[in-house]
């Protein structure tokens, strides 16, 4: 069994979890927060739904060629 704090296995298990997000290529709703927070304040959020479908766009989005 651990003896790490529970805070510090929480933060080390966010820390997985954000690089291997990053490796896989998805989109990171909480980085996006922290982004907008300090480099856009005031600006309007969008909302989780809204951010994953704008990720999905960007990637998979009809103004891209496609193959079939």
């Amino acid at each position: 069994m651990s003896t790490e704090p529970l805070p510090v296995r929480g933060a080390r298990w966010q820390a997985i979890r954000r690089a291997l997000r990053q490796m896989f290529g998805i989109p990171d709703f909480d980085r996006y927060r922290e982004h907008m927070r300090t480099k856009h304040p005031g600006a309007p959020l969008l909302s989780e739904r809204e951010f994953h479908a704008m990720a999905i766009d960007r990637r998979y989005g009809a103004a891209r060629p496609r193959c079939c």
